[in-house]
Order: C-alpha cells, then structure tokens, then sequence
C-alpha cells in the first residue's frame, strides 16, 4: 500500500498493534521510529506520518496537505460479475480514481453473483480500500448494487458523455467522437456474456454511444480499466501527480 487510510481518533490514538495495517507497516515495511509514511482521512486529507512510538501502540505525527484531491468525473455502470473479476474491478476502479461505481445484475448476467458474500458480507468494500490506499488517495468510490441496467440509469445524471462499450454494434472506437464540452463520463460495461438486445435499446435510448476498443474481446475487469482511462483522457480530467513530503 502507497497510503494508509486512518480514522480521526486514531491521528492522536494511533493503530494497534494487532492491526492489520499496523503489522503491515512495522512487519513488511519495516518502519522504526522517525520514520515516515503516508496516511489519510477517507474523503478527506492526505498527510505525512513520522513514527514516534512503536509500543503500546503504533502513534505518529502527522503534517497534513492543504487541500484535498480532485474527484475524478468518472461513473462506471457495471453488469454483475463472478465475484473473482468484481474484486479486480472494485480494486482497480478504486486506484484508477472512479468517483462511482454501480453494478447492476444483467439479463445475461449468473443470478448466482448476487448470493456471494462478497456482496452479502459487505467485503467488497476491503477491496475498494485497498485500491485506493494503492493510489495514494482517500477518494474511496462510492457503490450501489442495483437488481437491472433501468435502475441503474435511474440513478445518474442525463448530462456528460455516455458510452458503452460493445465490440458486436459498436459505432467506432472509444474517443472518435468525444464531445468538446463533457465535463464528466459515465462509461457502461456489460456482463461476461454482454448485453441482451433489450439492455442495448436501452441504452441507445438514454443517449450511450456503442464504442469499442479495438478488435479484441477483453475481461470486464480489462474493459473497465480501459475505457475508464480513455474517458478521462479525453475528458482531460487528469491531474499532475502531487507528491507528499
């Protein structure tokens, strides 16, 4: 992990000892007193940490940043997965900076996904974590889980530059036809086995562009990365990397 993300008592209580990041610091990383690390408050600021205590507990100071990281304008509406690719997606998404992802459960999508503790137990969300301390960040992205692609569309804006990717009834590639005034991406990926026709209709309807990305069939964890990144490059949404410390 790049940063570690800590909760407001622990900045003055510090981590246990027994935690998993406090192992992870001390055991992997190998940090000894005055040395430093980079933490940060979910949403909130990054900082710098020096250690000034191992024992009882792992406590540090912190010099913070003065401001916070940009949310990248990015939404990525995602046909259930197999848990296995859900966590790629939930890990990589996270780093790639998506401000939200919603995974919706597809036509041709395994009822079956839904039923993994993944979702049930809420372990997802360890997935989003670390993909976002592995970025550096605290932007963790925010998830809903919808049961179809109408509920999902339900919950987004009408504005920005729609696209769903669809290598069969593509238009063209992604970015050929960018609009010059987006501002934000909402970018639609389909299940394993992709879209039904009633699922393409729909999307057509609520104004998505069928684009692909070139003459290869990729993993949805594969596609996501991706077209996300294609997306943001176009939306010029990229920031320069701000180093800390």
């Amino acid at each position: 992990m790049n940063l570690v993300l800590i909760t407001e008592p622990e900045v003055s209580a510090g981590l246990p000892l027994a935690d998993a990041r406090t192992t992870h610091l001390l055991g992997t990383v190998g940090l000894r007193m005055g040395q430093t690390f980079h933490v940060g408050l979910v949403g909130g600021l990054r900082g710098l940490a020096t250690v000034t205590a191992i024992a009882p507990a792992l406590r540090f100071n912190v010099v913070w940043e003065k401001s916070v990281q940009t949310r990248l304008p990015l939404t990525v509406l995602i046909g259930l997965p197999r848990p296995q690719t859900a966590k790629k997606v939930l890990h990589d998404l996270a780093s790639l900076g998506a401000a939200r992802l919603i995974f919706f459960e597809a036509d041709k999508g395994d009822p079956g996904y839904v039923a993994s503790s993944l979702w049930k137990d809420g372990e997802y969300r360890e997935h989003l974590r670390k993909g976002t301390e592995q970025a550096c960040s605290t932007l963790v992205p925010t998830v809903d889980r919808v049961a179809s692609l109408a509920e999902a569309l339900a919950l987004v804006s009408g504005d920005g530059w729609k696209v769903a990717l669809d290598p069969y009834e593509a238009t063209g590639a992604l970015g050929e036809s960018a609009p010059a005034s987006a501002s934000a991406g909402l970018l639609a990926v389909g299940p394993e086995r992709g879209w039904s026709d009633k699922e393409r209709a729909l999307l057509r309807a609520q104004g998505f562009r069928m684009q692909h990305l070139g003459d290869r069939i990729l993993r949805v964890e594969a596609a996501c990365l991706v077209g996300g990144a294609l997306l943001l490059a176009h939306l010029r949404a990229w920031q320069a990397h701000r180093a800390l410390g």
